[in-house]
């Protein structure tokens, strides 16, 4: 089995397969942002999934669910920055993670890349950093939603998190763009083959 990839190249395909695998589990796991819940647990939300929330008891009591899920529909999104942020983060993650398999195929079978798809994968990869980048700018937008506001007191708005935090699967989508950026330099010198060097 060949391969067209130049050295360059092989590094271009692994960093793409850990930038997708790191934005698509960053858009999925709901620790975008932490607060507490009654003072007693920690609540997690992203742009479409969330842990631990309250619910009322058939008793009337006020009772915390200490598990995470999806909300049921998309329309069930509590904020319309939150649903715009889901379609462009999560279009973002499958792009690069398209781009990603077909890097990794690269590595294997002999002109599956060459220069100029290489450098439209690159430009793709940077169309998914443009919309992870502008999905993760207009969440915030949301956080002036009731139930950020249980979790991180009334004062969060727009930008403005109350009394809650950043958690880890922020830092998780911020190192996928950057290692997408990356790959972005790399798909220019990806290929020894150009695109031309077929006859028919």
């Amino acid at each position: 089995m060949g391969t067209s990839l130049t050295a360059a190249g092989f590094v271009w395909a692994t960093l793409s397969l850990m930038a997708a695998i790191l934005c698509c589990t960053g858009f999925y796991l709901p620790y975008w942002i932490q607060g507490r819940l009654l003072g007693k647990v920690d609540a997690y939300f992203n742009s479409f999934r969330r842990c631990n929330y309250p619910r009322v008891s058939p008793e009337g009591i006020v009772e915390i669910v200490e598990e995470c899920g999806r909300y049921t529909r998309f329309w069930d999104i509590p904020s319309p920055w939150w649903q715009a942020s889901t379609v462009l983060v999560g279009t973002g993650s499958a792009l690069s993670l398209l781009i990603a398999v077909t890097a990794t195929a690269a590595c294997c079978i002999k002109y599956v890349v060459y220069s100029t798809t290489a450098r439209i994968a690159g430009i793709l990869q940077f169309t998914s950093v443009l919309l992870v980048i502008t999905g993760a700018a207009i969440y915030p937008l949301g956080w002036d939603n009731r139930e950020v506001q249980e979790a991180c007191g009334n004062s969060s708005h727009a930008y403005k998190l109350g009394s809650c935090q950043h958690s880890w699967s922020v830092y998780v989508l911020a190192s996928a763009v950057l290692i997408l950026l990356l790959c972005v330099c790399l798909s220019f010198c990806a290929s020894r083959v150009n695109g031309h060097s077929f006859r028919m």
